[in-house]
């Protein structure tokens, strides 16, 4: 079944996504080899898994892991992210989207075949990326976007803006207040 007709959003390139990534390395990594929910296996593109909020982007990165060292932060960096042109994303957070048996599975289940099929397909379809619930957020508010690009590397395309800082204490006391985490203070 082709996905012509899925529900889509556009991402206006000047909106901002935030990624969480080890701090000697860039956010703009795009997995391609089946590690990541929404890799397009075999396709010879990845996905660079972003967030529409910064606590997304913590949420994704820390998942379960409920108790952090604070090394395990300050070796982090929070990056902003600005595509500089639109993208055309598979919007699996419609309702309308079960109309093509989605459902939140496609984005919640430990196994991620149907995933990865599930991109291969949009990929296909010509769409530019995926929009997906964050997993680890039972109240299912934050959003997740899994853009597609040539597996590999951290190369920047040369229209998007990426800045890198330090995780900002704000944000460790959003997560601590809303999901629990401790990060707890180098002896």
């Amino acid at each position: 079944m082709t996905l012509r007709q899925f529900p889509r959003r556009t991402l206006r390139g000047d909106r901002e996504l935030f990624g969480i990534h080890r701090e000697d390395r860039g956010p703009w990594w795009f997995s391609g080899d089946g590690a990541g929910r929404f890799d397009p296996v075999g396709t010879g593109t990845g996905a660079c898994y972003l967030a529409e909020r910064p606590l997304g982007a913590w949420v994704e990165v820390f998942r379960k892991e409920m108790v952090l060292s604070e090394r395990a932060v300050r070796d982090r960096a929070l990056s902003t992210v600005k595509l500089g042109s639109d993208v055309r994303l598979a919007d699996i957070t419609s309702r309308r989207a079960l109309q093509f048996g989605v459902t939140a599975s496609l984005g919640a289940n430990d196994q991620y075949a149907d995933s990865q099929q599930f991109a291969v397909r949009a990929l296909e379809s010509g769409f530019g990326g995926i929009r997906y619930f964050v997993r680890h957020d039972p109240a299912q508010k934050l959003y997740g976007i899994a853009l597609f690009g040539t597996a590999g590397g951290y190369r920047q395309p040369p229209t998007a803006l990426i800045t890198d800082a330090p995780v900002p204490h704000d944000l460790i006391e959003q997560a601590e207040a809303l999901f629990g985490y401790r990060v707890l203070p180098q002896p």
